[in-house]
């Protein structure tokens, strides 16, 4: 038997304020971070019955990551992606998910952006 392949929401471009960096330049100030993120969920159910029940809100998504953005500070990149990926993970009906976060290095003016990428299912919670 096949297995089905599953549903994907998506969340592209979000711009979060965010308090991010080592270097002594970024220490007091904030950096626009770009938020993405694709889910794995099943929403067949709230499809059949054309109803919201069970699904991944991204209204929620996008106010969910904001709190926490806004709520922390983080040396590293790599470091928010992990956070952000447990957020959707432990706050919503989603199996896998997959963030990319991406900034615009203060340091190398002539880069357009630098990113990271990561995806994290619930076992992956165990973890931390």
């Amino acid at each position: 038997m096949t297995q089905r392949p599953p549903d994907r929401v998506l969340g592209v471009g979000m711009v979060f304020p965010c308090r991010i960096g080592f270097l002594p330049l970024e220490l007091h100030i904030r950096q626009d971070v770009v938020v993405d993120f694709e889910v794995e969920t099943d929403w067949r159910a709230a499809a059949a019955l054309d109803a919201p029940d069970g699904l991944v809100d991204y209204a929620e998504v996008h106010r969910r990551l904001g709190a926490r953005i806004a709520a922390g500070r983080w040396q590293l990149i790599e470091r928010l992606a992990e956070d952000l990926a447990e957020e959707i993970l432990r706050g919503f009906p989603v199996s896998a998910v997959r963030i990319r976060v991406t900034k615009h290095p203060l340091d190398l003016p002539r880069v357009g952006a630098v990113a990271v990428e990561c995806t994290r299912r619930h076992a992956d919670l165990a973890d931390r």
